[in-house]
């Protein structure tokens, strides 16, 4: 049971129509099913954008690939629900993933050129990243990296909460890198962010 009625009901919809049976509850993928962890048109679904028209549709059976049914009777929150439960489930999985291995030796020169394209609009290394690598070891700086301290609070449905509409933006940015980011990314990142002393 979650702590978080959301997620725990996003849980219970995966389970309820199928999902879990072929494609795992945690997305460990059982047999010929799409492995949902790693694939990438998940890692670019945007709020069901690419999910939900595929739940809907179906897929056919392929040489390689079992058939997914189709689910067009689907409520649009049955839909949401879902795709809530595949994100959460793959941000879980990949920071797993991300974690478990020794920290390999990034290159922090592609680290650099990294975090300029997809972190520095919202980051400054001279700013709130300043000294970032004199506070960290460089497993602790993946870790800080992968899940930020001060995204992670529990969900809320007070009108403050619900109205900060920037720290939502930065939350779901990060969960998007995190399902998206490569070992060597992060390990180039690392590199990178740890020379800021």
């Amino acid at each position: 049971m979650l702590p978080d009625p959301v997620l725990q009901h996003a849980k219970e919809t995966f389970v309820l129509f199928g999902c879990a049976y072929c494609h795992g509850l945690n997305l460990v993928s059982r047999g010929e099913a799409t492995d949902l962890m790693h694939a990438a048109l998940v890692g670019r679904d945007e709020n069901g954008n690419r999910i939900g028209p595929l739940l809907r549709a179906g897929i056919p059976q392929t040489a390689k690939l079992s058939p997914m049914p189709q689910f067009s009777d689907l409520s649009d929150q049955q839909i949401a629900a879902l795709v809530t439960w595949i994100h959460y489930a793959r941000q879980q999985g990949r920071y797993q993933e991300l974690t478990a291995a020794p920290v390999k030796r990034g290159d922090a020169t592609a680290g650099k050129a990294y975090f300029d394209q997809t972190c520095g609009s919202c980051h400054k290394a001279d700013g709130d990243l300043a000294r970032v690598g004199s506070r960290y070891d460089a497993a602790g700086l993946r870790r800080a990296l992968l899940k930020p301290k001060t995204l992670e609070r529990e969900r809320s449905f007070t009108l403050e909460r619900r109205n900060d509409k920037g720290f939502a933006a930065a939350q779901q940015r990060h969960h998007a890198l995190l399902e998206n980011y490569g070992a060597d990314d992060v390990a180039n990142l690392v590199a990178y962010l740890g020379n800021l002393k």
